[in-house]
């Protein structure tokens, strides 16, 4: 097959939209059926074992399609600039890497707005995000085809069995600032390929790396090498008689001489129209680069990829923080609308960088320490029903370099230990794992970079640590309870039938009481509903003028007596500002030791310091090793480096014996936030009763706790403030349930009552399934039990939910059928056996 021949297969299969024409084009020249035409991916005849094992989402397989086109694009760079991107002199970071070849204004340290995105101005993005385009294409009624088209370095024909069709290679294993390091080519996209797993790839080496001195001299040179090379890779395995399919490409040239060994196809062109222009694919001609065409793709969205459940929503969370731009084009004509169907992807930061539709929470950013390293959070807390455009059931992000390498559900912040089920539906947090080793980010996550390992040791000791860092953040506790309070404002029903009815429920039955509640009364689970507040607005400095320990002088040693199997936590104060340790300009420094014989020790497992309007809390844990009257010492240094001050707090600590818990009362009620010791209390008086609250469907809100018309009940449970304090349950009953409409609507009796009659009923299913529950929750659980129970959090409210929209329909008639039997008229069989 000559030049123009092979070009002319090329443009046909570029332009082909189902595994059916590319079969019949293939077929037509003679090179579908021959076998020796076709080259084992990889040369490994058994690659579907590494191949097919990568990516369990379409989403994160193309994920790793864009992050080699981010590579490519930054490799080129260095490489024009006459850098071999293996040498010392190269970027350490994708970050250095960017502000020096793409930003242009490196000055020989990474400033820390330097090779940030976010901080771009939007025509900058645009004009960056060219270089990389990702367009679908497609037939109406079928899977659309993905294309990824980059002007990053390019490959020779020659160059594809090492480069983009290898497994395994090493061909960037030295390389510091790309991201793709693991040899496997991206394969991943191909088991969401179509059913023969097709793609096709087309290739041109950027001409001023051609004979370039900071190109490897390991690259393979050619008299083609200014040449474009093709190839079509496909899953063999059907009707031959092998264990395992596996995956070829096309390599037809010398395949007669060496059969499964031959070269991909290649033909000479100044340009091709491998990018689109616009929403119109394969419009615009470039003189070098790369496109990837992944036929009839498994996108589990194919509406206009860049609406809210597409594919490039989907790519803001799967790069957050992206080292360049991207630019989506839906160039579908049953997509197309008035407008050009064209966005540029910046990644989440950048998408929600001042963005309306966020809480303001502080501090918005989070650090603590798990096995000496700092790990930084990113916390995004949506407003009601707004957290849909940006995230499905994600809630935790575990990001490197900007890439998320895995992720847990947002169910984590539904856990009891969490406590923040009000917010779990709009909230995103995002952990940056960079400062990892390369070990270590090996132990925590799977190659596949898109989840995390199962039973990690670190793994466990990171969440555990986000569990309490969550629970204990001011910020997320006050919008937790400002949501609470407004649904107590649009509450619609009085409880004072619901009372009077658990009254004589425990009255009645001792029993019933002691699942309730402690005696006949139950726990008051609520703030008081009156509470002055006078507190002042805190006003902090760029830079601080005192940092110690609240109520100290500067100077003090705290000495404080702490026990073993709890937590230390200490109390600061300080006049900066809350992001002063996470801001990315003149960041506040700090240090926590403990101090052994004169030797400062790192302690390597501590939250904090966390700031809070000039109160600063610091957790850390006793030492493994610790016994009963030992004395340890810990300081904490904080340093501003621009302003060149330190400030220094020890303090010392008695280890005691461990605390017993104490049979008895409950804990002790919820202490008045104010800072007056007057004002008026309410609350604290009468039984106290769970929460219930009505919310309809014309309320903002309904979204938050209902997923469907038919769902009756959702129980919230509000985590504590404070350790002395206990969280509190909160149940919302749909109003617009149809069970319920439909016996309002036919009733005999006033609708007031049939309605408190269903809120009666459905309270006591779920206030006895929460029972249930914790009477199965093990008191001193191992971590396996702990895990079980991190999943029944969650589960015992689903349960709730499902069980009682299934007994919605029944709730009203049992209640009112159960009422109307009297003794008369009991029929002389339900006596049988009772005593004359």
């Amino acid at each position: 097959m000559n030049g123009d021949d092979s070009k002319q297969l090329f443009l046909a299969l570029l332009h082909a939209e189902s595994e059916e024409e590319v079969v019949e084009l293939l077929s037509e020249v003679g090179l579908w059926d021959d076998p020796n035409c076709w080259r084992y991916y990889g040369d490994n005849e058994r690659n579907w074992n590494q191949a097919g094992n990568q990516q369990s989402k379409s989403d994160f397989a193309v994920n790793e399609k864009l992050v080699n086109t981010i590579d490519s694009r930054l490799m080129l760079e260095c490489m024009l600039a006459g850098i071999n991107p293996e040498d010392s002199s190269a970027p350490a970071t994708m970050r250095e890497a960017v502000n020096r070849f793409v930003e242009g204004s490196w000055s020989g340290t990474l400033k820390v707005t330097g090779g940030r995105i976010e901080e771009w101005p939007t025509n900058f993005r645009r004009e960056v995000a060219d270089n990389i385009s990702v367009f679908v294409t497609g037939q109406a009624g079928k899977k659309p085809s993905v294309n990824i088209a980059d002007l990053g370095e390019g490959q020779t024909p020659e160059a594809f069995p090492h480069t983009l069709v290898s497994l395994g290679k090493s061909n960037k294993h030295k390389v510091k600032f790309v991201q793709g390091k693991f040899g496997h080519g991206s394969t991943g996209a191909a088991r969401f390929c179509g059913r023969r797993k097709l793609q096709l790839i087309v290739s041109k080496r950027h001409p001023n790396l051609l004979n370039n001195p900071a190109v490897s001299p390991d690259y393979p040179v050619d008299a083609s090498d200014d040449c474009w090379g093709f190839t079509v890779v496909r899953r063999e395995g059907d009707g031959l008689d092998v264990r395992a399919p596996f995956l070829s490409y096309l390599a037809p040239l010398n395949s007669s001489s060496q059969p499964r060994h031959g070269r991909v196809l290649r033909f000479f062109s100044d340009s091709l129209p491998i990018f689109p222009r616009g929403d119109d694919a394969y419009e615009r001609e470039v003189r070098w680069g790369t496109l990837v065409k992944l036929y009839e793709y498994d996108l589990k969205n194919t509406s206009n990829i860049l609406r809210r459940r597409g594919l490039r929503p989907r790519v803001d969370l799967l790069l957050p923080e992206p080292a360049l731009p991207i630019r989506f084009h839906e160039c579908r004509q049953t997509q197309k609308s008035g407008t050009e169907q064209t966005e540029t992807m910046s990644g989440l930061f950048a998408r929600l960088r001042d963005n309306p539709n966020l809480e303001e929470v502080k501090p918005a950013e989070i650090s603590f320490t798990v096995e000496g390293h700092e790990i930084v959070g990113r916390i995004f807390a949506f407003k009601p029903g707004k957290s849909i455009t940006y995230r499905q059931s994600e809630g935790i992000l575990f990001a490197i370099n900007g890439q998320t390498h895995g992720y847990m559900k947002s169910s984590f912040f539904a856990r009891d230990k969490v406590g923040l089920r009000r917010l779990a539906k709009d909230l995103l947090v995002v952990l940056d794992c960079s400062s990892l080793s390369a070990i270590e980010q090996d132990d925590l996550f799977m190659p596949s970079r898109d989840r995390l390992v199962e039973d990690d040791v670190f793994a466990v000791a990171l969440e555990r640590a986000l569990e309490r860092e969550l629970k204990d953040h001011q910020g997320l506790r006050n919008l937790r309870n400002l949501r609470a309070q407004l649904d107590m404002e649009e509450k619609l029903a009085d409880n004072k039938p619901l009372e009077d009815v658990l009254k004589s429920v425990l009255n009645s039955s001792p029993y019933l009481a002691r699942i309730f509640g402690t005696g006949p009364r139950l726990q008051n689970p609520f703030k008081p509903a009156k509470v002055q507040t006078d507190e002042e607005k805190f006003e902090g400095k760029p830079h601080p003028t005192y940092f110690r320990f609240l109520g100290k002088e500067a100077g003090i040693v705290l000495s404080r007596t702490a026990h073993i199997g709890s937590r230390v936590r200490l109390t600061l104060e300080t006049d900066v500002v809350d992001e002063y340790f996470t801001r990315r300009i003149d960041a506040g420094e700090k240090e926590l030791v403990q101090l052994i014989d004169g030797a400062r020790v790192p302690v390597t497992n501590f939250s904090g310091p966390n700031l809070s309007s000039g109160r600063v809390t610091l957790t850390l844990e006793l030492p493994d090793h610790a016994v009963v009257d030992d004395q340890l010492s810990y300081e904490l240094v904080v340093r501003d480096p621009a302003m060149g001050d330190e400030f220094v707090n020890v303090v010392e600590i008695i280890v005691g014996n461990p605390q017993k818990k104490a049979p008895g009362p409950p804990r002790k009620p919820r202490r008045n936030p104010s800072k007056n010791n007057g004002g008026d209390v309410d609350g604290a008086d009468g039984l106290a009763l769970p929460e219930v609250i009505w919310v309809s469907r014309d309320m903002t809100n309904w979204d938050a706790y209902f997923d469907s018309p038919h769902d009756c009940l959702t129980v919230m449970f509000d985590g504590a403030d404070s350790e002395d304090e206990e969280g509190s349950y909160k149940y919302y009953l749909n109003e617009d349930n149809p069970s319920l409409q439909n016996e309002l609507k036919s009733t005999k009796f006033p609708v007031s009552a049939v309605k408190k009659q269903f809120e009666i009923g459905v309270t006591l299913i779920g206030m006895a399934l929460i029972f249930d529950k914790k009477q199965s929750s093990p008191e001193n659980e191992t971590t396996k039990e702990r895990d079980a129970t991190n999943e029944e959090d969650d589960a015992v409210y689903r349960q709730i939910s499902s069980f009682t929209r299934a007994a919605a329909p029944v709730i009203i008639p049992m209640i009112q059928g159960l009422s109307d039997l009297g003794e008369m008229e009991l029929d002389l069989s339900d006596q049988v056996g009772e005593a004359a």
